[in-house]
């Protein structure tokens, strides 16, 4: 009996070791295992902001009644000619109501929304070509 006693006093042990170590586990381990692992010759990822980046130097229409540091809409060129409605936010004190041209300069990832500044057309010095 004694033996038995000390067996079940190991597996129960074991049992509790086995549930403490995957209750303390972070969900994510197993995908950061995958990329540490990875197969050699296996494509590299794409790039997940790539499509962000092509709107990076464009004119948008904003939406919103207001764009500011916390808060804005605009529409900005598709990739295939729609427009697409995104996010926005602006640093500056400029007054941009619904209806403004703003220039897209940068893409806030941890927020998922672009960086805009008052535009104004009719300074543009390009060629237009």
């Amino acid at each position: 009996m004694d033996a038995y006693a000390a067996l079940a006093i190991v597996l129960v042990a074991v049992i509790s070791l086995a549930v403490l170590l995957v209750a303390v586990a972070p969900a994510g381990s197993a995908g950061r295992l995958d990329r540490l692992c990875q197969r050699r010759g296996a494509a590299p990822e794409a790039d997940p902001f790539a499509s962000h980046r092509a709107l990076l130097g464009q004119v948008c229409t904003t939406r919103s009644v207001r764009v500011d540091r916390y808060v804005g809409t605009a529409d900005a060129p598709g990739p295939d000619g729609p427009a697409t409605r995104i996010q926005v936010r602006q640093n500056g004190e400029e007054d941009l109501p619904a209806g403004s041209t703003a220039l897209i300069y940068d893409y806030e990832p941890d927020g998922g929304y672009y960086w805009v500044a008052a535009y104004d057309p009719r300074h543009d010095q390009s060629d237009g070509g």
